[in-house]
C-alpha cells in the first residue's frame, strides 16, 4: 500500500520555520480598529431589546395572528440586518487592524477573515500572534470577554423578565 507522497518543494514549504521577527519593545499595537471591533458588535446586538413580547401576546390574545406574526417578522428582519452589519463591520475593522499590524512590522498577522465567525475569534488569534513578537496588552481581549459575559447576562435577565411579565399580563 502506498501512502500519499508530497512533492519535495511543498514538503519543504510545509515544514519551513515560520519565524516572526520581534517588534521593538514598547510598540503600541492596539489602535482604534481593534477597539471598534471590541465595542461595535454589542451596540448592534442591542437591537434584540427592541422586541416586545407583550405586543405579540396582546395580538394573540385578541386573535390577531397577523399583527403578532408581523411584529415577529419585523424584529427578525431587524436582527438579520443587524447581524449582517455586525459581520461586515467586524471584517472591516479586523482587516484594518491587520493592515496596521503589518505596517508596524508584524509578519503574518492573524488572518482577519476569522472575524466573520466572531470578533472574539480574531481577538484570540491576534493575541496569540502578538505574544510572539511583542509584549502586547491583553486589554482588548479582556474587555471583549467581559462584554460577552455582561451582554449575555443582561440578555438572559431581559428574556426571563419579558416572558414572565408578558405571561402574567396575559393571564390578567
Amino acid at each position: 500500500m502506498s501512502g500519499l507522497v508530497i512533492p519535495p518543494p511543498a514538503s519543504r514549504e510545509m515544514h519551513a520555520p515560520h519565524e516572526r521577527p520581534p517588534l521593538p519593545p514598547g510598540t503600541r499595537v492596539d489602535g482604534v480598529w481593534i477597539w471598534l471591533l471590541v465595542v461595535v458588535p454589542w451596540v448592534l446586538a442591542s437591537t434584540v431589546y427592541l422586541f416586545d413580547i407583550r405586543v405579540v401576546f396582546d395580538a394573540l390574545w385578541v386573535g390577531d395572528t397577523d399583527a403578532a406574526l408581523g411584529h415577529v417578522l419585523l424584529h427578525a428582519s431587524l436582527l438579520l440586518a443587524s447581524s449582517l452589519a455586525t459581520i461586515a463591520l467586524a471584517l472591516l475593522f479586523a482587516a484594518r487592524d491587520a493592515r496596521r499590524l503589518r505596517t508596524l512590522g508584524v509578519a503574518r498577522p492573524f488572518p482577519w477573515g476569522f472575524a466573520a465567525i466572531a470578533g472574539l475569534v480574531y481577538l484570540v488569534g491576534r493575541q496569540v500572534v502578538l505574544r510572539k513578537v511583542v509584549r502586547a496588552s491583553p486589554a482588548p481581549l479582556i474587555v471583549s470577554i467581559t462584554l460577552y459575559v455582561l451582554w449575555y447576562s443582561a440578555f438572559a435577565t431581559w428574556a426571563v423578565v419579558s416572558v414572565t411579565t408578558g405571561l402574567v399580563e396575559l393571564g390578567t
